[in-house]
């Protein structure tokens, strides 16, 4: 790393110091402690010792899959708990052969250090390989392609997908922002701030693509050809690591050092909201279905909640130094997330009856609120996915919209059927053929059921076996 510019205060450190001053981001990674409503949570260890799991993807298969930087494979966890791994093919790393700039601790040079981990439009799961310099591919049965960075020693960190299909992923070695198709061809973009070391991607309301750069201290945007803007965060040192996209539209991220949640609009205008303790450390976000965002902190050993408002409450992890690092709502309505210090995956159940459901922009809440339902959409020829809006019509029913709030797509309705089947029945219709999933939960008893419908097909639907 170079020693440059006003934001060059990682300079002058060694590899060893500087190593733990970044630890944060990825593995080290406030508040009072709340009672949000009733909380439980549940932990499940992987068989390998000394996985370090670091982030945790929802997969297509219902799934949660997760990287194992210290052991070299992918993991997978269902609902349930059952954890199976799959290694990742040993290759050579590029030289230099040992890297430790930017990472918790050096890349083991016999492992790819596979870091952080998100579902495709292919149906696969894509990851990052910053040993080895490549972006990996693993199928839902656990085939494993990788598709090498044009740019010696890139250090692929984070990866997201986007709406045309593709996924970005930033390179914290080579100060680019990088895209792959699900063909594997890869295209790189320089980061006009020197030594900015993006680090975190996602895509943004906006259809753009934004990352954070924690030695620029700033948030940058990516348009889909290429142009980049960035933003400087106005706490200084703070070093901004996940980001993510709110149910406001805004994005939201974590300030690591800087001990809070950012706010910055597809604008780029930016605000703040400070966490009570110093030391927490936020590494990283997720959005959950009740329209807040959860973060994980390794060094406070907790899991927060923070609301649109920029309410803040946490939850302690039950496992003393478990580091939380990779959080991600899954299928079930819950929030997993990696426990990089104790090797296991993590999974809180926030509920307390039907008040567990709160609407948002992607999630429809019936019935007295007691079901949550939200619908993914898919066109396979496209390479284009995303999530329905949700549309309220009454108590019962709701719609969802692809593409136009003026083109409903989809109409899902609860009866409660109980007097003749002691059942809830859930019927769907149909008025597009375009794929799309309809995922209904329970928030009582945490029952998840999903309907799927193939591309091409216009069909209507009913379950009344359902709950």
């Amino acid at each position: 790393m170079r020693c440059r510019g006003r934001n060059s205060r990682l300079c002058g450190l060694s590899h060893h110091r500087l190593q733990r001053v970044l630890a944060p981001v990825f593995l080290l990674t406030g508040i009072f402690v709340g009672n949000l409503r009733a909380q439980t949570f549940a932990e499940f260890s992987i068989p390998t010792g000394g996985s370090q799991p670091t982030s945790i993807a929802e997969g297509p298969d219902g799934n949660l899959w997760f990287t194992e930087f210290g052991t070299n494979k992918i993991g997978r966890i269902s609902t349930a708990g059952v954890v199976t791994e799959f290694s990742i093919p040993y290759s050579p790393p590029e030289p230099p052969a040992h890297v430790s700039t930017g990472f918790p601790f050096p890349v083991p040079t016999s492992y790819s250090g596979p870091l952080y981990i998100e579902a495709g439009s292919d149906a696969a799961l894509w990851f990052t390989e910053p040993g080895v310099n490549k972006i990996g591919r693993i199928t839902t049965a656990g085939v494993i392609t990788e598709f090498r960075v044009p740019t010696a020693s890139s250090l692929p960190a984070v990866i997201t997908g986007a709406s045309d299909g593709s996924l970005w992923f930033t390179e914290a070695g080579a100060n680019k922002i990088g895209r792959i198709t699900t063909a594997g061809s890869i295209t790189e973009f320089s980061v006009p701030t020197v030594d900015s070391l993006p680090l975190y991607i996602t895509e943004g309301s906006d259809r753009n693509i934004w990352f954070t750069e924690a030695n620029g201290n700033k948030i940058g945007r990516i348009t889909p050809g290429g142009l980049i803007s960035e933003f400087s965060v106005p706490t200084l040192l703070s070093l901004p690591a996940g980001i993510k996209s709110g149910s406001d539209g805004a994005l939201w991220f974590a300030e690591t050092l800087g001990s809070k949640i950012g706010r910055i609009t597809t604008a780029g205008v930016i605000s703040e909201f400070a966490l009570p303790e110093t030391f927490g450390l936020p590494t990283n976000l997720a959005e959950f279905s009740d329209g807040s965002l959860w973060f994980t902190e390794a060094r406070g050993n907790r899991i927060g909640r923070i609301t649109p408002a920029g309410v803040v409450t946490s939850f302690p992890v039950p496992t003393a130094g478990a580091a939380p690092v990779g959080i991600e709502e899954g299928p079930d309505g819950k929030l997993w997330f990696t426990e990089a210090g104790s090797g296991m995956i993590g999974r809180l159940s926030v509920s307390g009856g039907p008040s567990s459901c709160l609407a948002s922009s992607t999630a429809l809440c019936l019935k007295n609120s007691r079901f949550q339902v939200r619908v993914s959409w898919r066109i396979p020829p496209l390479a284009s996915s995303g999530s329905g809006t949700a549309a309220p019509l009454t108590g019962d029913t709701g719609n969802f919209w692809f593409f136009s709030q003026n083109s409903m797509e989809v109409a899902v309705k609860i009866v409660d059927g109980r007097a003749f089947n002691n059942r809830f029945w859930v019927f769907w219709g149909g008025l597009t053929d375009v794929e799309y999933t309809i995922s209904v939960t329970d928030t009582v008893t945490g029952t998840v059921k999903t309907f799927f419908n193939p591309f091409g097909r216009l069909a209507s639907g009913a379950d009344l076996q359902a709950f």
